[in-house]
């Protein structure tokens, strides 16, 4: 194998390991991110997506930087990439995986908080409703005559 192609090898390499080092900061931030969702922090939930969304954005360039890297690779050094990187994919694949499912539980989460607010502003209006027929009538003005 030729220098230049071992060269690029290591770089994607370590392109895995950036990637890596990545996601296991967005699992930690995912992890956070159902604390303040269970203690239900607003304004802690909305620095941690927002924290969130500049790691899937680095995500997204490195992954962009592997695609270009890859593809200048023959068939050759492909394959050796895919053995020597098989441990990173794998706990790429899944750090991945867990954060898909931290992401969902925390959407239902939120989904169920929805829900039950809902409800509550139903509940308030209706007590609404039935308070209103408590209150004094105001007096119909006559349309005849206005001393009446």
């Amino acid at each position: 194998m030729n220098l230049i192609m071992k060269k690029q090898n290591t770089e994607i390499t370590k392109l895995f390991k950036q990637k890596q080092k990545t996601c296991a900061q967005l699992l930690q931030t995912m992890e956070e991110q159902m604390r303040a969702v269970s203690n239900q922090d607003d304004s802690q939930l909305a620095r941690i997506i927002e924290g969130k969304e500049e790691l899937i954005a680095v995500l997204n360039e490195t992954d962009q930087i592997i695609i270009e890297r890859v593809g200048a690779l023959d068939e050759a050094n492909l394959e050796l990439l895919a053995r020597d990187s098989e441990e990173l994919r794998l706990r790429i694949e899944t750090d991945l995986e867990k954060i898909i499912q931290q992401e969902m539980d925390c959407q239902e989460k939120l989904h169920l908080e929805k829900s039950e607010v809902v409800e509550k502003i139903k509940g308030l209006r209706k007590g609404q409703k039935l308070l209103k027929g408590y209150e004094r009538s105001q007096r119909i003005k006559p349309k005849i005559s206005k001393n009446v």
